[in-house]
């Protein structure tokens, strides 16, 4: 072979080899999650991730780190059968950027979440059926309120059904359809789950147009309604009626004007909580004030059509428009200041709901 011959040939087999190692170079930068490679090169793993939110309140504003703490969450199948399910409490989720790890495969799932059901300290005020995977349906998930069922006697009124005497833990419920995608090459991917609230402080306020004192210990004060069971949905099940009483009273002063003058004046403060306000419910939740001796001071007051006479001053003062069901689930706290009239009865020609002063005879209850 001639020496041109022979230059031509390692030149073109350097090329092949140049070629094909290139290839290789190639392979190895970019492997396939199912190569026999990807084991030492790296990680191709799919991770979904849950993120909580709870800004369902008037300041639109997200209190999840300092309100929430615990979260049980569930995981349905389009049958709704559970898969799945996962509990979290303590510090953990008042870190910034907590996310919960949806430990399942890719699929669609109805994700339900009841937060508050173990808080660290709580009192534990309501509770869910034990929920087995592959067993356990959707509908079987109600969350109920902690109850007793001692008859209350006092002013020699005796209340049937549950009661509760305790300030409740907050609870939220949530809810979210997910389709958790198949990706051969690995990925993480991330979902936000809104919140809302379902307990509410309402602080009742006696005090006397005269500017006499009054005594917080001459009253007894009661909320009643039948919202005690929550479906999976967060919708009001059939229940018994509940009693709520107070979990503190207290003096209070507030200033009034008494014959031109600027006075302060012993007012009587108590504070109730009640699980979830409802539309639906605005004739069912009612208030009730007596005096020791059980004469009638407050009665029949539908709490939650009072509570949303202000929901007009909240748009106004917000700047946004809300539904009376998006109000009721924005706002957890209600003062009501009733006004007295010497004989200690109610003046029901008006009322101040959390600041402002309502005119009662110019608004039509529905």
């Amino acid at each position: 072979m001639t020496d041109m011959k022979i230059k031509t040939y390692i030149t073109r087999t350097s090329l092949r080899v140049l070629t094909a190692a290139m290839a290789i170079l190639s392979f190895l930068a970019f492997p396939s999650c199912d190569s026999a490679i990807y084991d030492y090169e790296g990680d191709c793993s799919v991770t979904y991730r849950l993120r909580f939110r709870y800004d369902r309140n008037l300041k639109r504003a997200d209190a999840f780190a300092s309100e929430v703490k615990s979260v049980h969450l569930y995981a349905f199948n389009n049958d709704g059968i559970l898969v799945w399910q996962k509990s979290e409490n303590g510090q953990a989720l008042a870190s910034e950027g907590y996310s919960m790890t949806l430990d399942l495969p890719a699929g669609d799932y109805q994700l339900i979440a009841w937060c508050g059901l173990d808080n660290v300290g709580g009192k534990k005020s309501f509770s869910v059926p034990e929920m087995t995977v592959g067993v356990s349906r959707i509908e079987e998930l109600q969350c109920s309120l902690k109850r007793s069922h001692t008859d209350s006697r006092a002013s020699g009124n005796v209340s049937t059904g549950g009661h509760s005497t305790e300030m409740l833990d907050f609870m939220f419920h949530g809810m979210l359809e997910v389709n958790l995608p198949k990706n051969d090459d690995g990925g993480e991917y991330e979902y936000t789950m809104y919140l809302t609230k379902d307990t509410n402080h309402i602080r009742i306020i006696l005090q006397h147009l005269s500017a006499q004192d009054v005594d917080v210990d001459d009253f007894v004060f009661r909320l009643e309604d039948e919202n005690g069971l929550m479906a999976h949905d967060n919708s009001l099940m059939e229940d018994e009626n509940i009693v709520y009483h107070t979990w503190n009273t207290q003096s209070g002063t507030a200033a009034i004007v008494k014959d031109g003058e600027t006075v302060d004046c012993v007012t009587a403060v108590a504070d109730l909580t009640v699980a979830r306000m409802t539309v639906e419910h605005s004739r069912r939740m009612m208030l009730t004030i007596t005096d020791k001796e059980g004469k009638t001071v407050v009665s029949g007051v539908p709490v939650i059509d009072y509570a949303l006479l202000a929901r007009d001053y909240y748009e106004t003062a917000y700047g946004y428009e809300m539904s009376p069901q998006d109000f009721l689930d924005r706002e957890d706290e209600y003062v009501m200041t009733f006004f007295l009239d010497e004989n200690n009865r109610w003046i029901s020609s008006h009322i101040m709901i959390q600041s402002w002063r309502i005119v009662l005879r110019d608004v039509d209850i529905k």
